[in-house]
């Protein structure tokens, strides 16, 4: 390195200055004048460890800075081929939260995104530097660029074939399989062969082992026919024999075929019943992503910023150092990743997902299967992988002694033996031929099937569903479910009894004081929860596993599913909700209380308020808290006599939507000191015995009219009846958010328009509202009806009106019926004299 350092400083300074000898002695020689180099200069030129170790710890972009700091290190670097041996140029997707950062060959003083990366500016970089300095180049990574592919499978890849381990063009819309990649592949497929019959055949040496070509041009995502390879203008045919020769060559690829047998596959399922197949007779090759967690991006991301147990299980970013996602480091160090020379598909954030798993209850080998297969047969709560005949209601039968069934696609050359299903390791029929329910009777053939129904799944989620579509994507609908949350659904599958369950179930079985039927049998239909409302607040801030909360639903087994005490059922409709994302979410109504934005406004004003009583001194604390009680009653006596004032109250507590992220900061003291306890007729439900669900003081439930127990202090009996506290039933929201499919719920609940209170179908019948001229458009709960002045309901005077015009249709009909009467009698009369007078004429 010094020689190299030496030589360098030759060529700095050029040819040797002329210099006259003239006045100099015999002995004396003229010197080349000397240059200055810095420190680093020095450091980096003289300590090949330092400088090995920098570049390692370098994205590609600061390497091209310190490649154009100076005239030294610009010529250094270019006689120093190890630092160019792992280059990355990736660009953000635009479907990611990250702020998007200009590639190393784009142009960063345009105004927009639009012009972030200059055509053919990538290219040029390739050809001008990466190639002739970077003779040693063995990673290349350029996801998401304007690179194109002749320049990459013209130039790149021919200069750099013998070195050249790893190469990732995922999202490169100008490199296309069918023109650039596959062809290029093909050449070295053909040698191959032809080496394999006849050694004699020089064949060119390729040192790829593994490309990443996901969603370049010309690459399929959606399942396909068989049909469909055999149409010129499909993108099915590129993608297949992309695999194909990828396995022939050796060289693993992000695409890959699920291996999930038949209709199990909901992405398959999906496709030929969408298509109106439903006979059961047909053949799908599912395509998907081998990188569809991380996305080939490595290190933290921006919307990482929660430590809980759902944000550490993505690996790909909390267990590795990156930088934009490009690995960084030098070796593997604990908890910062293998560093920058092991590709994504090598790493332990990759493998910890796809390998060494075996299915729960039958013990079988679990291949690596697509993101909807994954996440679908994986347990979140208990952390249970279950294959693709266990997590369905009927099991695949066996087969015994048969052949296999061959694909229409796996055909193979004569006298070339051939290993089916590769890409299905275990299978003994192709798992793309959608019907797989074959019997077990020796009469009968392998692909008559028992049923042509594909079975029910034995999963469930606790509340959302996300939308799998048929491009390898994952999303949810609605309102905070995206970045974080949306990523935490991709941690799947992972092992169990390594600290990845979800805390709320492992705290459910754990702690066997806890009330497992304190919310009562969600099936039932007499289904009420009165005695488990005495916890619902304390649920709904510091209930099991609120710390790991997280706004992404879980996919449940049955037996976590059917696990008591996370979830409950709305009292109308019956629909269950889980606490963790609908009840500690605020989505949730409940009969005696207000909007819970308000409720967790109101239990942290009293948590604080008990906070900075207990934080006075013993001697002082007893005036004080007279004091308050004091001030406490008389303003409530103030707000009790007028509704204006309630309601302006009401208005005053209300909040808008919080953030979910904010019910997990709340501390053990203070969420202690706020748990309400809600008079019910059945007894209160025995708190557990551990730290977080520790006996808390009662506090009197919160209705719409202020007591002076609103903050669990004593005081004398209150000398007004006792007020209405609700009969504590769940309801559902009136209006499901975006993404919510769950039907809407049928409970014809009312809310108080004076304080707020929502009041359930069944407290309606047994306090009824009032129906006069002045209340019939505005509901008020019973507190609220006992708490208005006189005057203003119009009940009582417009009932004593409607008995006074009864009084008076009464004496109307009576005295009608006695004016009736009378004429009756009159014409009786009348008519009893004329038969008088007939009579006498007669007789005359």
């Amino acid at each position: 390195m010094d020689g190299v350092a030496s030589s360098l400083s030759q060529e700095l300074v050029g040819p040797k200055t002329r210099c006259s000898t003239r006045n100099l002695p015999a002995y004396a020689e003229p010197k080349p004048p000397r240059i200055s180099l810095s420190t680093l200069e020095r450091i980096l030129a003289t300590h090949p460890p330092v400088l090995e170790s920098l570049i390692f710890q370098l994205p590609t972009l600061a390497i091209l800075h310190l490649y154009h700091t100076s005239r030294f290190l610009r010529s250094f670097l270019q006689s120093y081929p190890l630092a160019w041996n792992h280059l990355s140029f990736r660009l953000a997707t635009s479907g990611r939260s990250e702020s998007r950062q200009p590639s190393p060959a784009s142009d960063a003083s345009g105004e927009t995104l639009s012009r972030c990366s200059k055509q053919h500016a990538l290219d040029q970089l390739l050809l001008t530097v990466v190639i002739p300095f970077g003779s040693r180049l063995r990673s290349l990574d350029l996801d998401h660029t304007s690179v194109t592919g002749v320049a990459l499978t013209g130039t790149v890849l021919p200069a750099r074939r013998e070195t050249l381990q790893h190469l990732s063009v995922r999202g490169c819309k100008h490199v296309s399989l069918k023109y650039h990649i596959v062809p290029w592949l093909t050449l070295f497929s053909l040698q191959k062969s032809v080496g394999e019959l006849n050694s004699t055949v020089r064949v060119e040496h390729l040192a790829l082992k593994s490309l990443y070509t996901f969603r370049c041009r010309h690459h399929r995502r959606r399942p396909y026919l068989p049909a469909s390879l055999l149409r010129r203008d499909s993108d099915a045919d590129p993608t297949h024999e992309l695999i194909k020769i990828c396995y022939h060559l050796g060289i693993w690829t992000d695409t890959a075929w699920c291996p999930t047998p038949g209709g199990r596959c909901l992405r398959r399922k999906d496709y030929y019943t969408g298509r109106g197949n439903l006979d059961g007779r047909g053949e799908v090759w599912v395509v998907f992503d081998r990188l569809w967690r991380s996305g080939n991006r490595l290190g933290p991301s921006n919307d990482n910023q929660i430590s809980s147990t759902y944000s550490k299980a993505q690996l790909w970013e909390t267990a590795e150092l990156g930088h934009d996602g490009e690995p960084l480091g030098c070796s593997e160090l604990p908890g910062r990743g293998e560093g920058k020379t092991v590709p994504t598909h090598l790493r332990k954030s990759h493998k910890t997902f796809v390998e060494n798993y075996i299915c729960h209850d039958c013990g079988d080998r679990i291949p690596e299967r697509c993101e909807q297969c994954s996440v679908r047969m994986h347990c979140m709560g208990c952390r249970k992988t279950l294959c693709a005949s266990c997590a369905f209601s009927r099991p695949l039968p066996r087969l015994k002694g048969k052949g296999p069934a061959r694909s229409s696609m796996d055909t193979a050359d004569e006298g070339e033996p051939q290993e089916l299903f590769w890409w299905a390791p275990g299978e003994t029929r192709s798992p793309n031929l959608m019907m797989q329910e074959s019997s077990n009777d020796d009469g009968l053939t392998e692909n008559q099937a028992n049923s042509s129904i594909i079975p029910a799944i034995k999963m469930h989620w606790c509340c959302l569903k996300p939308v799998f579509s048929g491009g390898t994507g994952i999303t949810f609908g609605g309102p905070g479910m995206t970045g974080t949350a949306a990523g935490q659904i991709r941690t799947a599958p992972l092992p169990r009894g390594q600290g990845w369950e979800d805390s709320e179930f492992a705290r459910i079985r754990k702690d066997e004081d806890l009330p497992k039927t304190a919310y009562g049998t969600v099936d039932a239909p007499d289904y009420t929860l009165g005695e488990g409302h005495d916890q619902m607040l304390h649920w709904l801030l510091h209930g099991p596993g609120s710390q790991d909360n997280s706004m992404c639903p879980r996919s449940l087994c049955q037996e976590c599913w059917q696990t008591p005490g996370w979830r409950a059922a709305c009292q109308a409709c019956h629909e269950p909700f889980c606490f963790a994302h609908d009840l500690r979410g605020l989505k949730m109504r409940i009969c005696g209380y207000r909007d819970l934005t308000v409720e967790k406004r109101l239990m942290k004003e009293r948590s604080d308020l008990l906070a900075q009583a207990n934080s006075h001194s013993s001697a002082d604390k007893e005036e004080e808290l007279l004091e308050c009680i004091k001030g406490l009653l008389a303003l409530t006596e103030t707000l009790s006599q007028t509704p204006e004032t309630i309601h302006d109250l009401a208005v005053l507590t209300s909040l808008p939507d919080t953030n979910d992220d904010d019910l997990a900061d709340e501390p053990d003291p203070l969420v202690a000191a706020c748990k309400p306890s809600v008079s019910l007729s059945s007894p209160p439900v025995p708190t557990s015995s551990s730290e977080d669900l520790q006996p808390l003081p009662e506090i009197a439930s919160n209705s719409s009219t202020p007591d002076a127990t609103l903050l669990g202090f004593p005081f004398s009996e209150s000398k007004s009846p006792p007020p209405w506290h609700g009969c504590a039933s769940f309801l559902c929201p009136e209006f499901r958010s975006m993404g919510d499919h769950r039907p809407k719920c049928t409970a014809a609940a009312k809310e108080c328009t004076t304080c707020g209170v929502h009041v359930c179908p069944d407290c309606l019948l047994a306090n009824p509202a009032c129906d006069c001229s002045l209340c019939k458009d505005r509901y008020r709960c019973p507190n609220c009806f006992r708490a208005e002045p006189a005057g203003s309901c119009k009940k009582e005077e417009e009932d004593e009106k409607k008995r006074v015009e009864i009084a008076k249709a009464e004496n109307r009909r009576i005295e009608a019926l006695r004016l009736e009467q009378e004429s009756d009698e009159m014409l009786e009369g009348a008519g009893e004299f004329l038969r008088l007078v007939q009579g006498g004429l007669e007789v005359e």
